[in-house]
């Protein structure tokens, strides 16, 4: 589902703390239409754009470091779909997997602690869950005392935005999110023979329902439309493992 895309020319390739890190052209591409969505000027923009990329890496450094300490080697790729981190594991172990599957949200929760953290200690408060009330930029979870630069602030809102709305998104038992793949571990713990099916049978479950509130509840498209389509390639894949009895290959996150 959703795999790794194959390599271009104009793929962006570094190392960071000896993990290959692969960006390809179409991360970019994707990720300055969900920013023009917003109907963003182009400073803001840019300020998505980075945020996103940021955070996205964070991610998926979570998921690497985790399986880099379980004695897996990782490698990242950041594409259309936003981010993925494969390794090569000796044997399956649930342990392990539900480890690095919590360790990319655990990841950008404790950047964006950390980003509010530097907030406080500049000398403007920040409040959790503040009076609904009150005219805040995070409604309903935060807010801070407002920096004199704009940009300042509306870089502080995406990196909250991207890395707790998102990352609780990524919790939802979807596959491929990393709640999908959790709910997998905890259902072949149940049922060793039918715990895949029955994790997929949820996700298309879940999917469906998320997409159908996206749309009448929500009013939000694109949502409507992205867990619409997981909804549809959980059931492909589902078809796909019953008529064929199963499917290998390394995991990805």
């Amino acid at each position: 589902m959703l795999g790794e895309p194959p390599a271009s020319q104009y793929d962006l390739r570094f190392n960071l703390f000896g993990i290959p890190v692969r960006v390809h052209p179409f991360f970019w591409v994707v990720i300055a239409l969900l920013g023009l969505g917003g109907g963003e000027d182009p400073i803001n923009l840019l300020i998505w754009v980075g945020c996103a990329f940021v955070s996205i890496l964070i991610h998926e450094l979570g998921h690497a470091v985790a399986a880099l300490s379980n004695g897996c080697r990782p490698w990242i790729t950041l594409y259309g779909f936003g981010g993925l981190t494969s390794y090569q594991p000796t044997r399956h172990d649930t342990r392990r997997e539900i480890l690095i599957s919590a360790a990319g949200p655990a990841a950008g929760f404790l950047f964006i602690a950390f980003v509010m953290a530097t907030v406080h200690a500049s000398g403007h408060s920040v409040q959790l869950f503040p009076d609904p009330q009150e005219s805040n930029l995070f409604p309903p979870w935060a807010s801070f005392s407002l920096f004199a630069s704009d940009n300042v602030n509306t870089l502080i809102w995406y990196l909250w935005q991207i890395n707790i709305l998102w990352g609780l998104l990524n919790l939802l038992p979807i596959y491929p999110l990393d709640g999908g793949q959790i709910m997998r571990e905890l259902c072949l713990i149940t049922n060793r023979n039918r715990g895949i099916e029955l994790s997929l049978g949820i996700s298309i479950f879940i999917s469906t329902a998320v997409a159908i509130a996206s749309i009448m509840l929500l009013q939000r498209l694109f949502l409507a439309i992205m867990f619409g389509y997981l909804a549809y390639t959980s059931y492909t894949t589902l078809q796909r493992y019953t008529g064929r009895g199963g499917f290998g290959g390394g995991p990805s996150h």
